[in-house]
Parts: structure tokens; sequence; C-alpha cells
């Protein structure tokens, strides 16, 4: 009798533990993150435009990607990027550097990365989003977010996707 009720207190327990939502999704991870060097040492940003370039693995579920023409400020010593999942489920992916931005120059790189885990056919995707505080001439100041790139992706169609940013 013991035993009989042990097995349906763990049954119970294993079907409240499911869920049936929509936002459950394996945890995404980054790795292989990595820059070409600097490239065109210009003062202006110039006709280098920069893209976004992602491709799909349906076999190893990943997306390899490469932000190309990322704009940066010649003095710096590293770059990448940073993936998360913001509060409502979008990817969010932040470019990143380090330096201290006084070289009067601008450097062109590209910054290469692998998203694992990437098990929906569809993605929220937002690139490089800021918030900026803005101080306006009446003396108010107020926060607005800035991204390069905010929208829906999908592989469902073709394996790889080029953003024009």
């Amino acid at each position: 009798m013991e035993k009989r009720i042990l097995l349906w207190m763990v049954a119970i327990l294993t079907l409240c533990s499911c869920s049936t939502s929509d936002n459950i999704y394996d945890p995404i991870s980054l790795s292989k993150v990595s820059h070409s060097d600097c490239g065109n040492h210009i003062r202006t940003r110039g006709e280098y435009a920069p893209k976004l370039k992602l491709t799909y693995n349906k076999d190893s579920k990943t997306i390899t990607g490469e932000y190309i023409n990322y704009t940066l400020n010649c003095d710096y010593t590293n770059a990448g990027i940073n993936i998360d999942h913001d509060v409502d489920g979008a990817l969010v992916l932040n470019p990143w550097n380090d330096g201290e931005g006084k070289a009067n120059c601008i450097c062109h790189i590209n910054i290469y990365f692998t998203i694992h885990n990437a098990t929906m056919p569809r993605y929220h995707l937002i690139l490089n989003r800021q918030k900026v505080i803005i101080h306006e001439g009446d003396g108010s100041i107020r926060e607005e977010i800035w991204t390069d790139y905010d929208g829906v992706i999908s592989f469902s169609t073709q394996n790889t996707i080029t953003i024009n940013l």
C-alpha cells in the first residue's frame, strides 16, 4: 500500500512539474567568439555598412554568426558579443569592446560566434540594445532604448539570413 501511495505521489509531482507554456526553451549558450584584426583605419565611418549574417545548422542545433563591419575606435584591445534572453523571450545580441576610445580613427572588424541550443524555428532578435539618457534643452531628462535591429527571424525557408544594419 505504501508503495502505491509513493508511486501516486511521484506521478502527481511529475504531472505538476510539466508545463505547456510557449515560453519554455532550452537555455542558449555562446562559444567560439573571436574577431578579425582592425581593418581600414579611417577617420569616418565611410562606406563599410555593417551586416549580421546568421547560418542555422539543423543537425547540430547551432547558429553560426558573423557581425560584419562592426565599427569601433582604433584603440580597442578586445571585442566580442554577449547573448541573453530578455523578459519577453527575445534573443539579445550585444557587441562589446574594451578600449578607452581616445584614438582619432575608426576600425571595422568582424565578430564571429556560435549560438548553441537553437531549438526554435524563429526568434525575436534584438541586436545592440542600448539605453540612452537624453538631456533636453528645457532641463528635462528622458531615457530611450536604441537598437541596431529589432525584429523576427525565421530559418524555416532558408538556413542563412543576412540583415543589413
